[in-house]
């Protein structure tokens, strides 16, 4: 028994130690010294922007993302506060009617992406 805690420690260990290296720290947490601002460029600005501009735009994306973050929280909750009235509305035959509309939307969406992966891996395997 002791054995096996001192192995899932150790794979914990391992696996720890691999996810700081994958997101640039080191053993102790400090960041990568050559670690730049990273964020989404508005469209069409990637070929425009300078690196300056880019590192720029990326401090005033971090700056707003909080605030941003936190309405698009309360947009969230608002809306499903919203549908959670208008299904109140709803017959249960209704209702039923439209969860099957709902789970047939998303086998299809999920076929979709299916058949455009194995597309995208038949492209690949040429």
């Amino acid at each position: 028994m002791l054995q096996t805690m001192m192995r899932k420690v150790l794979w914990a260990s391992v696996v720890v130690a691999a996810a700081a290296a994958m997101v640039g720290t080191n053993s102790i947490g400090q960041e990568s010294k050559e670690k730049k601002a990273k964020g989404k460029l508005p469209a069409y600005y990637a070929d425009v922007v300078t690196e300056t501009q880019r590192q720029k735009i990326y401090a005033i994306q971090d700056k707003y993302a909080k605030q941003i973050s936190d309405l698009q929280s309360q947009l969230n909750a608002i809306t499903a506060q919203r549908d959670m009235e208008i299904e109140t509305l709803l017959s249960a035959e209704q209702k039923e009617k439209v969860k099957k509309a709902r789970d047939e939307s998303a086998a299809k969406k999920k076929k979709a992406a299916e058949e455009k992966k194995a597309t995208v891996d038949t492209d690949k395997a040429k």
